[in-house]
């Protein structure tokens, strides 16, 4: 019996140290080609993009190689939140000693509609302790905190990345490459695109995340950080949807507001007709990203 309670405080000691390992000091793991912690070994940078799965998918980084000799990295683990990239953004201020001529955050007019949450268990590995905890305490102001959360933010997330990380992590880092997706994906064709169901008519605007927007745009400016927001294109069927339409004009408004520097989808030469440029109605397929980020690289020199 002595020796059964003993191994079982054991097992609890071992898993309680897993636990905290994880939420003090996951962000140093040396993870390779993602993630914010590779981002500031990268050191100083000409751009740092900081968005969703998005610009995960859409930015082909060795052509953003090519026109800045290198000193690119893509940040794409916040989810759909508006709220957790500023909260990135904090956490680079505090880490990183370097210097970033232009840092690109996304304009995705439907994140002013996510409501605040884990969307992207990722970020929580990124983040420092004390970047979690401000990540928790928007999340818990927005009411959208539980105990059965709390178990999955600080214990679960996250911990089969630990348990499992020297055999997965060479196997990742083969799939990015700073920050950005390394894929051949195609598209599905023309026909799986045209008739792919997706409703956002019943999306309403999220006060925290317009919120967001207005922090990354102020802690720019308190920082001297030059800036702009980039609108990825999507398929057409989305960019053109009159709900997508709508929060993009919001999105627009409160960027004009304050004054802030954007690219839309449409000053940026690109056909979002194009099927074989999409695997999705948001993402791009390997051909689609190539195309988009050659013209995009040049947009992004008007602005540094």
């Amino acid at each position: 019996m002595k020796k059964a309670i003993a191994t079982a405080a054991a097992a609890m000691l071992i898993i309680a140290a897993a636990v905290a390992f994880k939420n003090v000091y996951s962000c140093e793991m040396p993870i390779k080609n993602r993630g914010i912690g590779d981002a500031i070994a990268a050191g100083d940078l000409d751009v740092l993009l900081i968005g969703s799965s998005t610009f995960r998918a859409n930015v082909d980084m060795p052509i953003m190689d090519e026109s800045y000799d290198g000193k690119v990295y893509d940040i794409s683990y916040g989810g759909n939140q508006l709220v957790a990239t500023s909260i990135q953004y904090d956490e680079i201020r505090r880490r990183s000693p370097h210097k970033y001529g232009l840092m690109v955050f996304e304009l995705g007019p439907m994140m002013l509609t996510q409501q605040v949450a884990l969307s992207d268990s990722r970020v929580i590995w990124d983040l420092s302790w004390e970047g979690k905890k401000e990540l928790w305490k928007s999340m818990a102001d927005a009411g959208n905190t539980t105990q059965a959360m709390m178990y999955e933010y600080f214990v679960t997330s996250g911990m089969d990345d630990l348990i499992t990380f020297p055999v997965t992590e060479p196997f990742y880092a083969t799939r990015y490459y700073k920050g950005a997706k390394t894929d051949e994906s195609m598209s599905p064709g023309k026909d799986v695109l045209e008739n792919e169901e997706f409703d956002i008519s019943k999306e309403t605007g999220v006060k925290a995340q317009a919120e967001g927007v207005v922090d990354i745009i102020q802690k720019c400016r308190r920082d001297g950080q030059a800036f702009v927001f980039v609108e990825s294109p999507c398929y057409y069927r989305l960019q053109d949807d009159p709900v997508y339409v709508r929060y993009r004009d919001e999105y627009v408004e409160l960027l004009k507001e304050n004054d802030a520097p954007y690219i839309l989808a449409s000053d940026v030469t690109f056909d979002n007709h194009e099927a074989e440029y999409f695997i999705d109605m948001n993402h791009m397929s390997a051909a689609g990203r190539r195309e988009y980020t050659k013209e995009l690289a040049d947009r992004l020199r008007e602005y540094r």
